[in-house]
């Protein structure tokens, strides 16, 4: 068994807080309007850079990072309309000149039944399809409402490829669950490759994370509020989070992993994680030593911390940015 482990020392986020963000997600989510192929329509650049900025402000976003990744669509945009790049250039160009979209493939939005197809859109807005068929049975997720309720039991399952219709078997599958009355996040995967050796290539993982539970850890609560299991045929990873009070009211947050071989395969993965860890001791006395500027292991666990206690800073306006924001998305349907 490995077990790895880490404490966080970060700024508290009050209970209220966090409801009324929940809250304000739900409201965007209802907020949202499709066209008439079903493609979600988002806010005009006007009023999504107004909001992006507000974002940017409280230190949500990074807009720098995000106005880059603009400008390198764009010169990808044109590259493909006005170059004449290889076949092995144009399916990167294509990467980068996609953007995400949200279908709206049947059913009433939000009702149970409705189905989504989450895909990658070209700048003409098309699904891209990987070339490589070894890359496209990972293209395109479909999406399913089992229930939704925001005061109570709202849940989707998930499968990609989005096979609807077509008996294509899912690489991954699984749903993701919120109990708006119990506090309650639940998230659950399954994959399995294709080809030989399904047990091999199969693997599962579930999340839980229980907010009551959380806010009674940090009372000296029994339960740990977040549990993370997966499951392959070689390993077993277990992790779970504890949390208390500083004296100064930080929140000191723990973070265990433990890993367990499994069965003729114990050896095998022991030997893997302890050579893991001894790239990563060797990479920091690199970085230490030459003095090249890159982050640790430790810097990033420190800049981790550090965005953390931006987010929790500005948490108390992000409801009110959401409502904007949910505004916005409604005002769409209006838009000629």
């Amino acid at each position: 068994m490995t077990r790895l482990s880490h404490t966080f020392d970060i700024a508290p986020v009050d209970r209220e807080t966090v409801d009324r963000i929940v809250a304000g997600l739900y409201e965007v989510a209802a907020a949202c309007r499709f066209d008439g192929r079903g493609w979600l329509i988002t806010p005009d650049e006007e009023a999504l850079s107004l909001l992006v900025e507000r974002a940017g402000e409280l230190g949500l976003i990074d807009v720098r990072e995000r106005e880059k990744r603009i400008a390198e669509r764009e010169r990808a945009i044109t590259e493909l309309r006005e170059g004449d790049p290889s076949p092995g250039r144009r399916e990167e160009l294509e990467i980068q000149a996609s953007r995400l979209g949200l279908q709206l493939r049947s059913g009433r939005h939000l009702e149970p039944r409705t189905r989504y197809l989450v895909a990658e859109l070209s700048p003409d807005g098309i699904p891209v399809e990987p070339g490589d068929d070894e890359t496209k049975g990972w293209s395109g997720t479909g999406v399913a409402v089992t229930s939704w309720d925001p005061w109570g039991r709202a849940a989707i399952d998930y499968a990609m490829p989005d096979g609807t219709g077509t008996g294509e078997p899912a690489v991954t599958w699984g749903s993701v669950a919120h109990d708006g009355a119990a506090g309650t996040l639940d998230w659950s995967l399954e994959i399995r490759l294709p080809g030989r050796g399904a047990r091999l290539r199969s693997a599962s993982g579930a999340l839980h994370i229980d907010l009551d539970a959380w806010y009674a850890t940090l009372d000296g609560g029994p339960v740990p509020p977040v549990h993370l299991s997966a499951t392959h045929a070689m390993a077993r990873v277990e992790g779970w989070i504890d949390a208390t009070r500083t004296p100064e009211g930080r929140w000191s947050v723990k973070a265990v992993l433990d890993v367990r071989g499994r069965g003729l395969y114990r050896p095998f993965v022991a030997a893997a994680l302890w050579a893991t860890r001894a790239s990563f001791r060797r990479q920091d006395a690199r970085i230490r030593r030459e003095g090249t500027g890159e982050p640790t292991t430790a810097d990033r666990l420190e800049q981790a911390a550090r965005d953390w206690d931006t987010a929790a800073q500005a948490a108390p306006q992000v409801p009110d940015l959401l409502a904007d924001l949910a505004r916005v998305m409604s005002e769409e349907r209006r838009r000629p």
